[in-house]
């Protein structure tokens, strides 16, 4: 692959029936592989996209004009935060579990004005890798954030298939709008009908023709990519996040995008216009100083 992400690998876990790597830049994700070998995760690519899993923290998605208020003081702040350009600590590391672990300084308050301890946890267990998040307050106000993952999976998993032959099947059937972003990844107000009663989509490249799926209140708590030629799959299982998203660039002159996100979120996208004040931003958590906000979802591969 071309363009990819460059980050050193720190640690890698594995249970017999999944093999974990994670690098220090933005405690992302590096590879997800099964015990013959096969790579789920998106490996970066320029071309399309050239990073893997970045963790989106303090905010999803972008802000209106790339900036929010608070105290009276006005901040920059990049689509998605600052988070998965930041280099963690690998805090602790066993043959089936690793942590790393961001704290606030002051180049992360010249962006966002809080005192913090971001720690990203990934564990393996048979064919599962569970991802923990524990955001703690710090300081000494009440803190607003959003988190969310962006795990890129790879399409097809097996050889001789196309992207056409995966669908996203949803745990329930799913009566869902979509909210529409404009081009600088905020929402413009608008949706439109996704799933009227169906528990699956197709993969197909009209699906992000408008860019991202935004799901501001689904059903389900679990989504499969999953393949009906050769039954590969990957299992997201996401208890308590709200929203998700699923997202794969558009078709470009290399060929078809061979990959596709799945994304839980605890945070949304603003509005277009809205509010610049942090804490009033829709989908945002607001965390007591000296409390903790802790969250976990899971991969299974197959």
């Amino acid at each position: 692959m071309m363009g990819g992400v460059y980050s050193p690998i720190m640690a890698t876990i594995r249970s017999g029936k999944i093999e974990v790597s994670a690098a220090e830049k933005g405690a992302e994700l590096q590879s997800i592989k099964g015990p013959d070998g096969t790579e789920y995760l998106w490996q970066g690519d320029a071309a399309f996209w050239n990073r893997r899993s970045p963790l989106l923290f303090p905010n999803v998605g972008a802000l209106p004009g790339g900036t929010f208020s608070h105290r009276g003081r006005t901040y920059s702040l990049g689509n998605h935060g600052f988070a998965r350009g930041r280099d963690f600590r690998l805090a602790s590391s066993s043959p089936g579990r690793m942590r790393f672990e961001l704290r606030s300084d002051e180049a992360t308050r010249a962006l966002y004005p809080f005192d913090f301890l971001l720690a990203v946890s990934y564990e393996v267990e048979g064919d599962r890798l569970s991802v923990g998040w524990e955001v703690r307050n710090e300081g000494g106000e009440e803190m607003s954030f959003s988190i969310g993952a962006h795990p890129g999976f790879n399409v097809p998993l097996a050889p001789g298939e196309r992207r056409e032959d995966y669908e996203i099947l949803f745990e329930k059937a799913e009566r869902v709008d979509r909210l529409l972003l404009n081009s600088d990844n905020v929402r413009t107000g608008e949706a439109e009908p996704f799933l009227a009663g169906q528990d699956r989509v197709g993969l197909q490249a009209a699906l992000f023709e408008k860019g991202a799926v935004v799901l501001a209140s689904p059903a389900s708590r679990r989504a499969t990519l999953r393949s009906r030629r050769s039954g590969r799959f990957v299992e997201l299982s996401f208890p308590g996040f709200p929203s998700l998203g699923l997202w794969s660039p558009k078709d470009n002159d290399h060929g078809p995008c061979p990959f596709v996100c799945i994304e839980p979120w605890y945070g949304i996208m603003p509005l277009a216009g809205s509010t610049q004040e942090l804490r009033d931003k829709e989908g945002v958590l607001r965390l007591a100083p000296d409390k903790s906000f802790e969250a976990e979802y899971s991969i299974r591969i197959g």
